[in-house]
């Protein structure tokens, strides 16, 4: 009888919604290291359902539950951030913060030249053309002609 108020006690142990996902990944190893694996992870994934919400849901929580064989619902946002900082992690060797930060740059550029383009076709072309070593030279030697 002790051993199943134990496992209760696990399982009453459900982080409270305001909780950080560290604590969900511990409470996900707990329910584990009492349950098993798959019985964990359905027991993790209805309280998760019940009481987690976006704020939470990190990368790291998600990449943590994808090796535990659960696949929690991510914004397309998020999707793509995940899946950039993976491959820029794995090809680089480098930590998930750096490759965000390097992916949130390249995407924020991406963003501004595609509004410069928009809001003014003509300067955007100096943008463009500042991007390259051969569009700074012709830039300093006056320009191309019109």
């Amino acid at each position: 009888m002790g051993v199943l108020t134990g496992k209760a006690d696990v399982v009453a142990n459900m982080p409270p919604y305001n909780s950080k996902a560290e604590n969900w990944i511990q409470w996900h190893n707990d329910l584990k290291s009492n349950f098993g694996k798959k019985i964990a992870n359905g027991i993790w994934l209805k309280a998760w359902r019940l009481r987690g919400n976006k704020d939470i849901n990190t990368s790291e929580l998600r990449t943590y539950m994808k090796k535990q064989g659960v696949t929690i619902d991510a914004s397309g946002w998020d999707k793509f951030t995940d899946a950039t900082t993976e491959g820029l992690s794995s090809i680089f060797q480098m930590s998930r913060t750096t490759s965000f930060i390097i992916t949130g740059t390249v995407v924020g550029l991406a963003i501004y030249i595609v509004y410069k383009v928009l809001k003014n076709p003509d300067s955007a072309k100096n943008v463009v053309m500042m991007a390259t070593p051969q569009g700074r030279a012709l830039s300093l030697a006056g320009g191309l002609k019109k």
